[in-house]
């Protein structure tokens, strides 16, 4: 018990050491009048801290920095990969999921539909320089999946409605991005179910380049209408880009340039039915056995009655 009191002295004593008098304060004034040093005044309102407490607040600066710089990290790979995903491709084609995928409408890079999805994305085409449209191969639309030559990129899909009902939807290719004015030589050939249209942006005057059809809109390719695409039909698309060595504004200031397109397939009417609803419809569908859709959404549902549906046996032919 001694032993404690004394110990609660001692302490007593050392933070007293720590205060600053006001006696001492006046006793330096009185001395050292107007040559006092300033310095030393604010040296002695400062507590004498022990070197412990000095490297725990140091420690505890240390923990935030070093937080702050997780925090930063985790933030500048977000970024990264948020980056990488939208330029790992030139190309991408995506099917809306909630108002088509979910109801049996689904896209794949061959006519059997060996691997029904809901995104596609074209590999990306380096360093291509300009060509003509003569200098393409004239079986681009006989190719499935991603087949780029040299300076251009090619892709050929299908969509296919396997589901339980008529459908109607609209497919539009859209410039994402464009660096050193590249999109104004670029070229965009549509084969549509066999049929070919190239696009391009407008000519300086504002007429279409030859042999084109001008750009829908600015950022706008062109879009397709299908509101008519029944249960069993299947549609093609071919997909081409290449830079247009003929056009007057593929010059040298657009060497190292590059564009970005992508693809949307939407329905073209909107369900207005909300999200619970159609969860409920979806757990009654799976009670009753009439062709639930996956919970998980990760499969394409086929819900045709004459077996797996491929583009040569579509009904649409």
């Amino acid at each position: 018990m001694n032993i404690f009191k004394k110990k609660k002295k001692k302490k007593a004593k050392e933070d007293d050491k720590q205060i600053v008098r006001i006696e001492e304060l006046e006793k330096l004034l009185e001395e050292e009048g107007e040559d006092v040093d300033l310095e030393k005044i604010v040296s002695m309102y400062i507590p004498r801290r022990k070197s412990r407490r000095f490297g725990a607040a140091l420690l505890r600066l240390d923990k935030m920095y070093l937080w702050l710089l997780a925090m930063l990290l985790i933030v500048s790979v977000l970024f990264i990969v948020a980056f990488m995903q939208e330029k790992m491709g030139n190309f991408t084609i995506n099917l809306n999921r909630l108002e088509l995928y979910r109801k049996g409408i689904a896209i794949a890079d061959d006519g059997d539909f060996n691997n029904p999805t809901a995104r596609l994305t074209a590999s990306i085409v380096q360093d291509a320089t300009n060509i003509t449209l003569e200098d393409l191969p004239e079986d681009l639309d006989e190719i499935d999946g991603g087949h780029n030559g040299k300076n251009y990129m090619a892709y050929t899909y299908y969509v296919r409605n396997a589901g339980k009902e008529d459908v109607s939807y609209t497919a539009s290719i859209t410039l994402d991005s464009s660096a050193k004015g590249a999109e104004d030589a670029v070229r965009v050939a549509v084969w549509r179910n066999g049929k070919r249209t190239i696009y391009a942006e407008p000519a300086a005057d504002g007429s279409a380049e030859e042999g084109c059809e001008n750009f829908a809109e600015r950022d706008v390719v062109c879009r397709y209408l299908e509101d008519e695409f029944l249960v069993g039909n299947v549609d093609k698309y071919t997909v081409v880009i290449w830079m247009e060595g003929e056009d007057p504004d593929c010059v040298d200031k657009i060497v190292g340039g590059s564009v970005e397109f992508s693809m949307r397939i939407d329905a073209d009417t909107d369900d207005d039915t909300s999200l619970l609803m159609k969860f409920i419809r979806d757990i009654r569908d799976a009670l009753t056995g009439n062709k639930p859709i996956s919970a998980a959404g990760t499969e394409a549902p086929d819900y045709y009655y004459n077996g797996e549906l491929t583009w040569k046996n579509r009904r649409n032919q």
